[in-house]
């Protein structure tokens, strides 16, 4: 219809820019105002008649300047493109008139340029025609009454036989100055506008249809293009009649793409669009607002839509208004009435001073809001309704608080009956201030309603309760709503009161209107204070409230003004009288302690897997049932419960529950070994006064929830650290194997000075003691026995003379045992620095996880010969090591400095040697449970005390030392507390070892072109005496489960077995080169590869 209708203005448009083209050729029937001249006769047209006024031409009477009193059939045409007026006070420019009920058909084009004004009407049509009359009316200049009159009145055209087309081009204004610009009378009636309609006078206005019998109008039809505008006073647009307001059929259509506004303030204000009076149900009424248009009044409603209408929105309808500092503004953006019924679609703006949308009782209003549009309520409701509602919302919903007025509840939605409302965008209450009209204080809500349905996908907030279904104005005073309602939250939707409760459903009418259903997937949050149950609620006057009668959770009211009856218990659900349901998927929190309260009535809450609630359960008063459908509730709890007690399932606290369903199964049913029997006891049993925090109960829900329940308990412990026990271990055995390196070269004459492994790279630990040249004869290396026998004799004085130079110190010992001391060199001081770097495997057991760690460092040590049998030395060291803690990605780092001291005793047949050392460790650990990632540092120490005793024998070209030792070693690891969602405080950790070893090596020696080779290998059984199982002991750091718990923590075994191949390089008389590889297994699948590698050199 829009485009069939711009289509016709185009051509009339087009007609009338050849009009100004060129003055029109004179007919036999036609009456001429040539251009140039005036004429002050008036004319009077018949049937067939042209008035035709050329440009510059004037038609100016003292006077009616064009009359028509009789039928025109064939029409009677007025072409303007001069100026027609009356001079006379109260004239007409044109005025058509004669006996009602006959055919009339009337032109009347104006052209650019052109003028047809008076004082009184412009143009006016004063006969009501028979059916097929026609008035067509195209104006591109100015059609203008200056006093009191209409720019055009078509208003007698009362019977809605005629059809009355009207076109303002965009050079065309319709004006008037002391009354409406159009009265457009019944029928079909077409207005298309792309300049101004403009009503200037108060209580004015632009486009009035005020019709006798409104059934007359058949339909209206406004066009308001992009470059058009109609504005006046009062009403901008109206329709209206005195009688068939109910039973009107008219169809009408407002396409706008330009600007309607009322811009009357006070008494003379309007709305930019009032068809209120249009109470059909056989009435339609389809308002278009473009991207381009605005439809805006200055102080009243934009839009009253009246019956059955239907509302699109692509650009901007506000509703202004002047402040209001003792009150508050009554402008809505698009308001209802009394008893309409429509539907609003928005993609733009709809902005009311008080609310966007409104209504009276009876009214029923439906409103998709889509995605990027926005309804707002400056000082009100964003939807309001005082019937009921459906509302689609994809957009944003707001209802705020202005700055001026002295009240205002801004609340998001406010439908005081049923509503349906569908959320998938942002519903959001502002702010609240004053008193309502009764006497009671505002409060800012997302959502308050009488009852009905919310499905909320997005995000409902108030800025003092989320969502409330009540009517605090019922004459019984019981503040209930006026339905049973169900709401449901689904999955990543939030309903939150940001000073208040989330959801309270105050139904209390003693029917099925009080069982009401919540189903939340998503995240409801309450907040604000507890209220006190024993304060009084006063009225703006200082009384109590009356608000207050009615029976809530087995208590009676009497009216007296109870802050329990009208406030609520804090709890984020509160959910009224009646049976209620609650099932809960998602999470639910009572920032004040108190999380829901089912208050009267035989209630159900179902707690489903993968479900939290922060803060206490509350089955209120009448047989409530706990349906719950995951682990934590045992017997135990289920006979507290019964008795009255509170208890804590999963970090919830429960209370006042009579009957359960569901799952019977506590924590500790599930732990089956010392690894998560503490654990479970400490979930069984948590504080009953203090719920645990969200980050707790989602973990504790994971447990719950668990296909592998005691799986996930193990992973709430710290038995990931015990890791750092066997970490200590190894370390000061690696450390002392080192210096039993240092000690065996010194036993076997090797040079003083070492230097080993320096490259961690490629110098890994191997724990040997490496052997250079002990026990070999003269001819195994080729030397004359003679030579050999001198060298032997030589006292240590003399060993270094020249003539022995090509002798090793220790090459010239007999077969069999060793039985002289070593040689001693020149100096009694010696020392090493060695590097070294190591690989672990510890696999997982019934009380311990998988771990790997890799240990890289370097050591360095003096020593002095006292004599030839004794030596003593000190040492230091530093290492560090990265571990995978477990294979959930738990990972730490220890830093570790050393010392202590060492030394020998060499005798004829016996060697002993050994060492005490002391390390003090850093731990930087992340240890992560159920997905999350917790973190600390702490610190801690090992001592270790060392020995070994053996002997070497040769056997040909073979060395065989047999050794048998010992070493004990304690580590202390400090207590800490982690900061993390899991975060654990971690008592004090202390593991000590005593473990055995017998073992075995054995050198070979093969002289070469380029020094001497010496291949080795050895052997040795390991065996722990005290590193079993132990006890780590913690607590959570949420004190909703206080109770520490003990965790069993295994050590890495028993018995291991030691396997080592190497070799050997003497190259010079003071280099000498190794590699190697060692292989430790045994224990708890405890696996070691060492590789080594060392180089020395005498300086």
């Amino acid at each position: 219809m829009s485009r069939f209708l711009a289509s016709v203005s185009r051509l009339s448009l087009m007609i009338a820019v050849a009009a100004m083209s060129a003055p029109l050729a004179a007919s036999a029937a036609d009456i001429v105002v040539p251009a140039g001249t005036t004429n002050t006769s008036a004319k009077t047209l018949v049937d067939g008649d042209r008035l035709i006024v050329q440009g510059t031409g004037a038609l100016s009477v003292n006077g009616t300047a064009v009359s028509s009193t009789v039928a025109t059939a064939t029409g009677i045409t007025i072409s303007n493109a001069g100026t027609i007026e009356s001079t006379a006070s109260g004239g007409r420019a044109v005025n058509i008139g004669g006996s009602n009920n006959n055919l009339r058909s009337i032109t009347i084009t104006n052209a650019a340029g052109a003028a047809i004004q008076s004082q009184d009407d412009a143009v006016r049509v004063n006969v009501d025609p028979a059916t097929g009359s026609t008035v067509t009316i195209d104006n591109s200049g100015l059609i203008l009454s200056s006093n009191g009159g209409q720019a055009l009145d078509l208003a007698a055209i009362a019977s809605g036989r005629a059809t009355i087309t009207i076109a303002n081009g965009a050079t065309g204004v319709i004006r008037a100055t002391g009354n409406d610009a159009i009265r457009p009378g019944s029928g079909i009636v077409s207005i298309t506008n792309n300049g101004l309609i403009d009503a200037t006078a108060s209580a004015s206005r632009g486009i009035n249809v005020n019709l006798a019998d409104l059934t007359k109008l058949t339909s209206f039809t406004l066009v308001n293009g992009v470059t058009g505008t109609i504005q006046s006073q009062d009403d901008t647009v109206r329709i209206t009649g005195t009688a068939g307001t109910a039973t009107t059929a008219v169809q009408v259509t407002i396409d706008n793409a330009g600007l309607i506004r009322s811009v009357g303030t006070g008494s003379a204000a309007g709305q930019a669009i009032d068809l209120d009076n249009i109470a059909s149900s056989a009435a339609s009424v389809t308002i278009i607002n473009r991207a381009t248009g605005t439809i805006t009044s200055a102080d009243a409603d934009a839009i009253r839509p009246g019956q059955n209408f239907v509302l699109v929105n692509y650009g901007q309808i506000i509703a202004n208004a002047v402040a209001v500092p003792s009150d508050r503004p009554s402008a809505d953006g698009v308001d209802l009435q009394l008893n309409h019924t429509g539907t609003i679609y928005n993609y733009g703006l709809i902005s009311g001073a008080k609310s966007g949308t409104t209504s009276d009782v009876g009214s029923s209003l439906t409103v998709y809001n889509y995605a990027g549009a926005t309804i707002v309520g400056q000082d009100g409701a964003g939807v309001g309704s005082g019937g009921t509602a459906t509302i689609v919302n994809y957009g944003t919903i707001t209802g705020r608080i202005d700055t001026t007025s002295a009240r205002g509840d801004g609340d998001g939605i406010d439908v005081d009956y049923t509503a349906d409302i569908t959320n998938y965008g942002l519903i959001q209450g502002l702010g609240a201030k004053g008193w309502d009209s009764g006497g009671r204080l505002n409060n800012s809500e997302g959502i308050t309603m009488g009852g009905g349905t919310v499905r909320n996908y997005g995000t409902i907030t108030g800025a003092t309760y989320g969502i409330t279904v009540n009517n605090d104005s019922n004459t019984d005073n019981s503040r209930s709503g006026s339905a049973a309602t169900t709401i449901v939250n689904y999955a990543g939707a939030s309903i939150v009161g940001q000073a208040g409760y989330a959801i309270r459903l105050e139904n209390k009418l003693g029917t099925t209107a009080d069982n009401d259903t919540i189903v939340n997937y998503g995240t409801i949050v309450g907040n604000g204070a507890i209220p006190d149950p024993n304060a009084v609620v006063l009225r703006q006057d200082g009384t109590p409230d009356p608000g207050s009668v009615g029976t809530l959770d087995g208590v009676t009211y009497t009216g007296t003004g109870s802050a329990r009856f009208i406030r609520g218990d804090g709890s984020a659900i509160q959910m009224g009288e009646g049976s209620d349901i609650l099932i809960n998927y998602g999470t639910i929190i009572g920032n004040n302690g108190r999380a829901i309260n089912m208050e009267g009535g035989n209630d159900t809450v179902r707690i489903m897997p993968g479900s939290t609630i922060v803060g206490l359960v509350n089955g209120g008063a009448g047989i409530d049932t706990l349906d719950y459908q995951k682990v934590g509730l045992g017997e135990a709890k289920k006979a507290a419960l019964l008795a009255g007690q509170t208890v804590n399932i999963g970090g919830t606290l429960y209370t006042s529950f009579e009957a359960f369903a569901g799952l019977t199964q506590s924590f500790s049913s599930f732990a089956t070994s010392g690894a998560t029997r503490g654990i479970a006891a400490t979930l069984d049993n948590g504080s009953t006064s203090q719920s645990a925090s969200l980050t707790t109960q989602k973990l504790i829900d994971q447990v719950a929830s668990a296909s592998d329940v005691g799986g996930a308990l193990a992973q709430l412990t710290p038995r990931t650290l015990q890791a750092y026990a066997s970490i200590g271990i190894d370390i000061a055995q690696q450390t002392t194997d080192t210096i039993d390196q240092r000690l065996t070269n010194a036993r076997q004459g090797v040079l003083p000075f070492d230097i080993g492994g320096l490259d961690a790279i490629a110098a890994l630990f191997d724990g040997s003691s490496s052997r250079s040249l002990p026990g070999l004869t003269a001819a195994d290396l080729g030397i004359a026995s003679s030579a050999a026998t001198a060298f032997a004799s030589a006292s240590p004085a003399m060993r270094p003379n020249p003539a022995f130079g090509t002798f090793d110190s220790v090459a010239a010992y007999g077969p069999g045992p060793v039985k002289a001391a070593p040689a001693v060199p020149d100096s009694p001081w010696g020392g090493f620095v060695y590097g070294s770097a190591a690989t672990t495997r510890q696999g997982a057991t019934a009380t311990s996880p998988a771990t790997r760690y890799r240990t890289a460092g370097v050591t360095a040590g003096l020593d002095y010969r006292f004599s030839p049998e004794i030596i003593a030395g000190v040492f230091g060291g530093y290492g560090r090591t990265n571990a995978n803690l477990d294979e959930l990605g738990s990972t730490g780092a220890v830093t570790t400095w050393l010392g202590g001291v060492y030394g020998g005793w060499y005798g004829p047949a016996w060697f002993v040697q050994g060492a005490a050392l002391y390390g003090r460790n850093d731990y930087d650990t992340t240890r992560v449970a159920l997905g999350t990632a917790n973190t600390s540092s702490t610190r801690g120490d090992q001592v270790a005390l060392h020995g070994i005793a053996g002997t070497d024998i040769r056997l040909g070209r073979v060395l065989v030392t047999p050794e048998l030792g010992a070493q004990y070693t304690r580590v202390q690891i400090d207590g800490f507390t982690e900061a993390g969602n899991a975060a654990l405080t971690v008592g004090e950790d202390r593991a000590d070892s005593l473990r055995s070893s017998l073992g075995l090596r054995s050198r070979l020696v093969w002289k070469t072109s380029f020094g001497l080779l010496m291949p080795e290998w050895r052997a040795s059984w390991q065996h722990e005496f005290l590193n079993t199982e132990r006890d780590l002991t913690a607590t959570f750091v949420d004190q909703a489960f206080p109770v520490p718990f003990a965790t069993t923590a295994g050590g890495a075994g028993r018995d291991f077995g030691v396997l080592g191949v190497g070799l050997g390089a003497w190259m010079a008389d003071r280099l000498q080169a190794s590699v190697g590889y060692d292989l430790k297994v045994g224990g708890h699948d405890y696996t070691a590869h060492v590789v080594s590698g060392r180089l020395r050199a005498a300086f």
